[in-house]
């Protein structure tokens, strides 16, 4: 019986540390270049960028630049998400807010989110997530191609978190009822 409770105590141990990193993880900040990296953005801007990132308590922002300025074109990625802050709720409403202020603004198409692009952004909100795409400088269907291929880039790695956040939160949700 001595034997067996070093043992117990290391499975309890084990477990519960198990169960605080996958909350940790489910509290975590994504930030835009956890949607996007340099190297995935090149081929759609034609040019390998440098990149620098900033937060403020409200907004992520992610900037891609040209190795010599004006040389092509900036693109800027921007993430408000719910937090301690804000609520989802808020998020939406400045989304909401952004989309009715902007009378030149049209659907971009994007499936499963509601979004819009008024040139020279994109915006699309996702489950307390509102992600912000400026590129280019034009407003014609190049300018709306180049949009919505960051976009559904951004999209993809930003479901993929909320899929593995969901199944977390349930897997959680199951251990509490046994």
């Amino acid at each position: 019986m001595k034997k067996l409770i070093p043992i117990l105590i290391l499975m309890v141990i084990m477990l519960t540390s198990c169960n605080k990193a996958e909350k940790q993880f489910e509290k975590e900040t994504i930030y835009p270049s956890d949607l996007v990296t340099a190297e995935e953005i090149a081929p759609f801007i034609g040019y390998t960028p440098t990149s620098s990132e900033e937060q403020t308590r409200i907004v992520s922002t992610l900037t891609f630049l040209p190795s010599e300025l004006g040389s092509n074109d900036i693109v800027v990625i921007k993430l408000r998400q719910k937090n301690q802050l804000q609520s989802e709720e808020k998020v939406k409403a400045y989304f909401d807010e952004l989309k009715n202020a902007r009378g030149d603004a049209f659907d971009a198409e994007l499936q499963g989110v509601e979004s819009f692009i008024a040139y020279p952004s994109l915006h699309y909100y996702n489950n307390g997530f509102h992600i912000e795409i400026t590129a280019g400088s034009g407003s014609d269907d190049l300018q709306t191609a180049l949009l919505k291929n960051i976009a559904n880039l951004t999209l993809e790695k930003l479901n993929n978190y909320q899929t593995f956040s969901t199944t977390s939160a349930e897997s959680q949700e199951v251990d509490k009822t046994e």
